[in-house]
């Protein structure tokens, strides 16, 4: 089949849509209207969804694009050249002519469809067989947020196939659309990536409490494709706090003196500590290293954040670890976010690796919670770690960066090791909250 479309491509009527690509060069982008088709002559080519690199095409012949004349759709996929690419680019309206009179490509494009559609169908079947081994409820939905399908533990959440609400939009599942209506807002919007306790409907009758969070899945675009929700029921739990609630009423008056010596006790027996008083210290350090380290590094790479020159930012930050020993103080990583806050530079000492993976990600989803006049903003979120399935909490301080106009250009970020704070500066997640990044 090879040299049948060699033989194809090399025909004199075919040179006319002949085209050369320098390494890199976008042939088209995700998302995009265009419905042109194109035949790899020679090179290879990179498939890309967002960021990340899926899959090589590097046989002569092979056609890329044909999907999105084939179905009338928008590209799914990015492809660029690696080094030099030659292909032949069929524009759309003339696709059907040429596969008219060149019946292979036809049967290039069908075989190569059906190895797809098998190789679609075996991941399938294994995501939905790992889906429905987890605990938790999952709901993938379309853009429209109608449900396309979940898994058996959403069928015992919600009391209902997969095959009775396939299609059904997922407010139908809510006792209170409006309010899962304003959660997926803020999700969008990036005010929360915080879970939402709602009521759902079930056949039951009995009311249903899920603790839900949400996943946004874009294309190249920053268009919304889908949605993916995690639930669990937290009906037992509510129940047990209205309980305490209850007994709280009546053990409260009882226990107020009591409650008043002990808080007494508490605030007065740190300063008469002396670990403690050496506590209180270290936090007071910490405050400062953090401080003027800020101060310091915006200062050394604001000349390169006006040219774009993030590799000498990078350079600035890895200088800073071999400099600063920022470890010792439970610092093990920083990053830089742009306006749009998207990771733009990242280094750590000690995780390399991982500070490259997050280059391209985007923080918009995250809260960045803080006084809004303050310059510096708490960021709560879940880290990958092999020994947790779920990821790992993790804390992160993040400082603004503002141009002469006074806007917000960039933020810098301080990944923490809250082990090393506890174990070092008796530093917790409440006392992180509460000390004060911002003293002149």
């Amino acid at each position: 089949m090879e040299e049948k479309m060699l033989d194809i491509i090399n025909q004199p009527d075919m040179q006319q849509y002949a085209k050369k690509y320098a390494s890199g060069e976008t042939l088209f982008l995700e998302g995009d209207y265009s419905q042109d088709m194109y035949i790899l002559k020679s090179g290879r080519l990179e498939v890309y969804k967002g960021d990340k690199k899926i899959a090589e095409l590097a046989d002569t012949g092979t056609t890329a694009g044909e999907l999105s004349y084939l179905f009338g759709s928008k590209r799914t996929a990015t492809i660029k050249a690696f080094k030099e690419v030659e292909a032949i680019k069929v524009p759309a309206d003339q696709i059907k002519n040429v596969l008219f009179k060149y019946p292979p490509i036809a049967h290039e494009i069908t075989m190569r469809l059906a190895r797809r559609l098998e190789e679609t169908t075996k991941i399938m079947h294994g995501l939905r067989e790992f889906n429905d081994q987890l605990p938790d409820a999952i709901i993938m939905a379309d853009k429209e947020r109608n449900i396309l399908s979940w898994n058996h533990a959403a069928e015992k959440l919600h009391g209902r196939t997969w095959q009775q609400m396939k299609g059904y939009p997922l407010a139908d599942l809510y006792q209170d659309p409006q309010a899962y209506e304003q959660f997926v807002a803020d999700i969008q919007a990036g005010n929360s990536l915080q879970e939402k306790e709602l009521a759902v409907k079930h056949p039951d009758r009995n009311k249903r409490i899920v603790s839900t969070s949400t996943t946004v899945l874009y294309d190249g675009h920053h268009n919304v494709e889908g949605f993916i929700f995690l639930s669990r029921d937290v009906t037992d739990i509510k129940d047990l706090e209205k309980k305490y609630k209850r007994m709280r009423r009546w053990l409260i008056p009882s226990i107020l003196f009591f409650c008043v010596a002990m808080i007494s006790l508490f605030f007065t027996f740190p300063y008469l500590s002396r670990g403690n008083r050496i506590l209180d210290y270290k936090k007071d350090t910490f405050e400062v290293r953090i401080i003027q380290s800020s101060q310091n590094i915006a200062n050394d790479i604001a000349a390169y954040l006006a040219t774009g020159n993030f590799t000498a930012v990078n350079v600035m930050m890895q200088i800073y670890f071999e400099n600063e020993n920022p470890e010792h103080y439970g610092i093990i990583g920083l990053a830089l976010l742009n306006r749009d806050k998207k990771v733009v530079s990242a280094y750590s000492s000690k995780k390399r690796d991982r500070a490259a993976a997050i280059i391209g990600s985007s923080y918009s989803g995250i809260k960045f919670k803080g006084d809004e006049k303050a310059a510096y903003k708490i960021l709560t979120l879940f880290r990958a770690d092999k020994k947790h399935r779920m990821g790992a909490k993790g804390l992160e301080i993040a400082y603004e960066i503002r141009g002469e106009d006074g806007e917000i250009t960039n933020w810098l970020i301080y990944q923490l090791d809250m082990e090393i704070l506890e174990r070092e500066y008796g530093i917790d997640t409440k006392i992180l909250s509460r000390l004060d990044f911002q003293k002149e």
